[in-house]
C-alpha cells in the first residue's frame, strides 16, 4: 500500500524531531509559546507534542499538559529530565 504525501511529510518530521536535543526540542517549544494561533502553528506545535510525548511517556506527558493548563507556559525540559530517571 502506497503512502500519501501526508503520511511522508509527518514521518521526515518524525525522524527529523527525534534527532532534536532534549534542550532543542524545549526551545523550539517555548518559541511557539504566546504566538497568534494560525493553522501552521497548530501543526508545528502537534508535531512537537508528538515528539514529546515520546520521550516522556504517556504519564509524565500528561502530567506535563496539566501543569501547562494550571499554570501556562512550562517548559517540558524537566519532566524530559524525569523521564531520562
Amino acid at each position: 500500500m502506497s503512502t500519501t504525501v501526508r503520511e511522508q511529510a509527518e514521518a521526515k518530521v518524525a525522524e527529523m524531531s527525534a534527532k532534536l536535543t532534549d534542550e532543542a526540542l524545549c526551545l523550539a517549544w517555548m518559541a511557539t509559546e504566546g504566538k497568534a494561533a494560525t493553522q501552521e502553528l497548530a501543526l508545528v506545535r502537534g508535531w512537537l507534542m508528538d515528539e514529546l510525548n515520546r520521550r516522556l511517556g504517556d504519564d509524565l506527558f500528561d502530567q506535563w499538559l496539566v501543569d501547562v493548563d494550571d499554570n501556562g507556559g512550562v517548559n517540558p525540559l524537566a519532566y524530559l529530565a524525569l523521564a531520562g530517571k
